[in-house]
């Protein structure tokens, strides 16, 4: 149980919003269930969301203190106390681990780290540091560095180095393209052949309202994937892509450049097509695009390493939604 008091600055807010503010890890979803069944209550009792608040009301949240800190400082002590979230719980999953690796099956809508596109919760380095922090009781040397990215709204593995060292080592591979990186993709309509490539010039852009955007166009940076038809029906294909280049939104680019852009792609898709695929029923609203592979030389025993994580189910029920 965790108690706080309401000051002068604090008076005349709604309480949904409070809570919204000092619980950054929860959803608004898990915030309005708390204030529902009484895990957040007013001076003892229920009290509708929209309950303002007035100095002197004590509120009881039942939830660990921990949650109260968000991440967004540098303080062991808050990193540490991340990992007993359901936030952490939720979102950490690591599927491999070393000397010098960890690797994670990202779930869409986590941002990997702070900048662009952060929105003020923890992100993946946050719950990676955490997890050191609390296994190796608050090694303050604890540095995972990013080996590559991927897209908030990606899912699939990512690899975290544990020390800079490691990281210079792998993106020698990536470089050399020695480092293989394979994804999984629900597409509108479906390629002209059954297994093929796009090819193109990127060009970077910045737009005022999206940010960072890719274009395809002359003197740009090269760039390639390779694509294979693993199942096409109801005006959808899956496909199965590799990078031969790894450029900032490379695949869904490449997708909407041949007419075939990713389910649930904001920024480069079909919002009309992507409206009427979400009005099946049980059909989860995202970006269908997932990192289910990648394999390269492992710094620490010079043996190749391959990880897979699986496909997540939505992208077969998406495909065939009558047989859910």
């Amino acid at each position: 149980m965790v108690t706080i008091p309401v000051t002068l600055n604090d008076s005349n807010q709604r309480f949904d919003r409070f809570l919204r503010k000092r619980l950054p890890l929860r959803t608004l979803s898990d915030i309005y269930r708390m204030i529902r069944t009484g895990f957040a209550r007013v001076n003892g009792k229920r009290v509708k969301e929209n309950y303002r608040l007035q100095e002197g009301d004590s509120l009881e949240l039942r939830m660990a203190e921990t949650e109260l800190a968000t991440g967004k400082d540098d303080n062991l002590e808050s990193l540490a106390g991340l990992s007993k979230t359901e936030f952490f719980r939720r979102n950490l999953k690591i599927v491999f681990e070393d000397e010098s690796l960890i690797a994670c099956n990202k779930p869409p809508r986590l941002v990997v780290h702070s900048g662009t596109g952060h929105d003020g919760n923890a992100t993946l380095i946050d719950l990676v540091k955490s997890y050191m922090l609390a296994k190796d009781k608050k090694d303050p040397d604890a540095d995972p560095v990013l080996v590559h990215r991927l897209d908030r709204d990606t899912s699939g593995i990512i690899l975290v180095a544990k020390n800079k060292a490691v990281v210079r080592e792998l993106h020698t591979l990536l470089r050399d393209h020695e480092l293989t990186k394979k994804y999984l993709a629900v597409c509108h309509g479906a390629p002209p052949q059954q297994q093929g490539f796009v090819e193109t010039d990127l060009i970077k852009t910045l737009e005022r309202n999206e940010g960072t955007k890719m274009r395809v166009g002359e003197k740009g940076l090269y760039s390639k994937t390779e694509y294979v038809v693993v199942w096409r029906g109801n005006n959808l294909c899956k496909l199965e892509l590799t990078l031969v280049t790894g450029r900032t939104h490379q695949i869904r680019v490449h997708m909407a450049h041949i007419g075939c852009p990713v389910v649930g792609d904001i920024r480069y898709g079909d919002p009309d097509r992507d409206a009427a695929v979400f009005k099946r029923s049980g059909v989860v609203k995202r970006l269908y695009l997932h990192a289910g592979m990648i394999s390269f030389i492992n710094p620490k025993d010079g043996r190749r390493l391959t990880l897979t994580v699986p496909e997540p189910e939505e992208f077969d029920f998406i495909m065939n939604p009558a047989a859910g």
